[in-house]
């Protein structure tokens, strides 16, 4: 027998049943999915689910968390190739990409698919502790944003910014779920033709939002003074 094999044949176990739950979850919800439905599937025993998770809570858990790693560090290489640009990018160059790199993997691959999915389940019918999306996904994304717009942006507070950027990735999640849910139909007083008339129209309007944003402050400052 050969040794070496042995972690290579777990590991790529370990792979197939991660994979596997990763469909299922988003197809049929926590509840609706039994550890038997993903060994059938995935080719395994339920012992494997034991060995390799510690059980469905942790299986769920380790999906979840393992599909917010990917997308999160897309979007912080998308923001950290940005402002390695020389010159720096506009406010609009920046809120582009920021969109375009917000949607694209959550449109256009079928992770993405079903992390939106996922996301959108656990949101009604929440089972995650309630710190693991937002400390994996949220908060070092909106550090990064929030860094990257006060280098680019009008000049504002750091509970401006941040309000901004949150106002910003609300949009753009009601973007994605109204393309999911309304895509596949004819219901273009719902959702855009194309995803790029969004995010021009997402950019205009933010980026009108934020200057707005800039010059209250000021206002208010010199009203102050």
């Amino acid at each position: 027998m050969n040794h070496r094999r042995v972690p290579q044949e777990a590991e790529e176990t370990r792979e197939r049943i991660l994979s596997t739950a990763q469909k299922l979850f988003s197809e049929k919800g926590f509840e609706g999915t039994s550890v038997r439905d993903i060994t059938t599937e995935a080719g395994c025993n339920v012992a494997s689910v034991n060995y390799h998770f510690g059980g469905k809570e942790n299986l769920y858990l380790e999906t979840f968390r393992s599909m917010l790693v990917v997308l999160r560090d897309q979007r912080l290489a998308v923001i950290g190739e940005l402002m390695a640009r020389d010159p720096a990018p506009t406010l609009e160059e920046f809120l582009e990409s920021f969109a375009e790199g917000f949607i694209d993997p959550l449109v256009d691959e079928s992770r993405g698919r079903m992390f939106t999915i996922l996301v959108s389940r656990e949101m009604f019918n929440p089972r995650l502790p309630h710190n693991v999306f937002v400390d994996e996904f949220i908060q070092p994304l909106l550090e990064r944003a929030t860094a990257a717009l006060a280098l680019v942006g009008p000049p504002l507070d750091p509970t401006a910014a941040r309000l901004c950027i949150m106002s910003a990735v609300g949009q753009l999640l009601h973007a994605i779920k109204a393309h999911h849910l309304f895509a596949c139909h004819d219901h273009p007083e719902v959702v855009p033709e194309s995803l790029a008339d969004y995010v021009s129209h997402f950019v205009r309007f933010s980026a009108g939002g934020i200057r707005a944003c800039a010059g209250k402050a000021e206002s208010q400052s010199e009203d102050s003074a």
